[in-house]
């Protein structure tokens, strides 16, 4: 099937309808993890937990994510991206309506795991559906990195201000989960009414020893840097190994390796991993800098990290218009490490306006490209009728560099300087690989 003939054709209204709908869920992951991040120190502090057990509510979340990313990338393209995406946004409300409700640590880190199950949908589907529908993808991915920037815009400024909020035992960041249930009633609405079915390969078989595995590998490895233990570390790549002995060996891989064999595609994936080890390991950290280190309120924190959404808005429109991925790669990534290089030099007495703020436009100039550009490229260089599962690679290697780079600033790099030094080098790698990305062509698997 070649691109054209993939396409379903639709009205310009209609589309524009449609892309509200799917934009609902980058809205949604965006404000609920920046204003989660702002919260949690508050959280912490609330329900009377070490930062050790706190990293465990981004992290069971994201461990969730990682996990189901592919695997519901595959299903989608088996049962029918529309009827996944309806069953992501259900899952999302429901979750976060819980959240919103309870005290317990150990509920809430539970529930998490769910919220992150729903997130693993929505984040998939809406890249799926856009590339049966959207010829000029690189503007459908502007549209939705858009929404993805108001909401982290949002965000922090909502969740800087509710958490401020106490009513006995509800608090204010229980209604940072509870925004989104009018967001997922929307988009519910607008699917159900205006996103069409597109084409699925009934004949996928789906892979469920690969998540088991997949999902067991991840954990252990996250438990190495809680526990500084080698021997998890080492159990950990050792179920990596098997999950690659055993993909390698099976007749319905969770992993198309044939995606990997084009260059563009694996180089692609990897940079946009580097570059969330490099935002959420910064994020996580300046966070707790500004609110711990420097005494900041939560809302002066909320408010100190808008320049980064309202930057990446205004980059993802220009990265939309870059044709090359090779440059819009490179432009990403190198931005984000100025942009890193900056914040790791401020101290007690610097200025925001002159230290923080600078540092915070790179990084968010960096982002745009990545949400476009970058995006492009990875979807670009797989074929129309595996997007679900492109999808969910690209989207697997990204929540995996934002839970490596939460889990390894929070545990062995505490130390501001230290964990932006660490991150460098993260840096430094990533624009090494962006060189290698291809220019845009048109790529054919037989």
């Amino acid at each position: 099937m070649t691109l054209t003939q993939s396409l379903i054709q639709m009205p310009k209204r209609k589309l524009t309808l449609i892309l509200i709908g799917l934009a609902v869920a980058d809205l949604l992951g965006a404000i609920d993890s920046t204003g989660l991040n702002v919260a949690l120190p508050r959280i912490t502090e609330t329900l009377d937990i070490p930062i050790s057990v706190a990293q465990w509510i981004p992290n069971t979340y994201t461990l969730a994510l990682v996990s189901f990313l592919i695997f519901f990338g595959k299903l989608g393209d088996k049962m029918g991206a529309k009827k996944l995406y309806l069953i992501g946004l259900v899952v999302f409300g429901l979750s976060s309506l819980v959240l919103g409700l309870v005290n317990n640590i150990y509920v809430l880190i539970s529930f998490r795991a769910i919220q992150g199950l729903g997130t693993a949908i929505l984040y998939t589907m809406p890249m799926a559906i856009i590339a049966h529908l959207w010829k000029e993808r690189e503007k459908a991915f502007a549209a939705t990195a858009s929404a993805f920037a108001v909401g982290m815009l949002i965000g922090p400024a909502l969740g800087g201000i509710l958490t401020n909020l106490e009513m006995g035992n509800f608090f204010g960041w229980h209604l940072v989960f509870l925004l989104n249930v009018p967001f997922v009633l929307l988009g519910l609405f607008i699917t159900v009414k205006y996103v069409p079915e597109v084409p699925r390969n009934t004949e996928i078989t789906l892979d469920y020893v690969s998540v088991v595995l997949l999902l067991l590998a991840l954990l252990v490895i996250t438990l190495s840097f809680s526990l500084i233990s080698h021997w998890f570390a080492l159990l950990g790549l050792l179920l990596l190994a098997g999950l690659y002995y055993y993909q390698k060996h099976s007749n319905c891989a969770l992993l198309d390796f044939q995606l990997f064999k084009e260059r563009t595609f694996l180089i692609a994936n990897l940079v946009s991993f580097m570059e969330m080890v490099l935002v959420f390991g910064m994020s996580f950290v300046l966070t707790f800098y500004l609110q711990v280190t420097l005494q900041w309120s939560p809302i002066q924190a909320g408010v100190a990290f808008l320049p980064i959404p309202l930057v990446t808005g205004i980059f993802s429109v220009i990265g939309s218009k870059v044709k090359s991925w090779k440059l819009g790669a490179v432009l990403s990534i190198s931005l984000e490490l100025v942009g890193l290089l900056l914040l790791r030099l401020i101290g007690l007495s610097t200025s925001y306006y002159l230290g923080i703020l600078p540092g915070l436009i790179l990084v968010g100039a960096g982002s745009g490209f990545l949400m476009t550009s970058v995006f492009a490229a990875i979807i670009g260089s797989a074929p129309t009728e595996k997007s679900g599962s492109a999808s969910g690679i690209l989207n697997t290697f990204q929540q995996v560099g934002a839970l490596i780079g939460v889990a390894a600033i929070s545990t062995i790099a505490l130390e501001y300087e230290q964990a932006f030094t660490l991150l460098t080098i993260c840096g430094v790698v990533g624009v090494c690989l962006a060189f290698f990305v291809k220019n845009q062509t048109i790529v054919s698997y037989d």
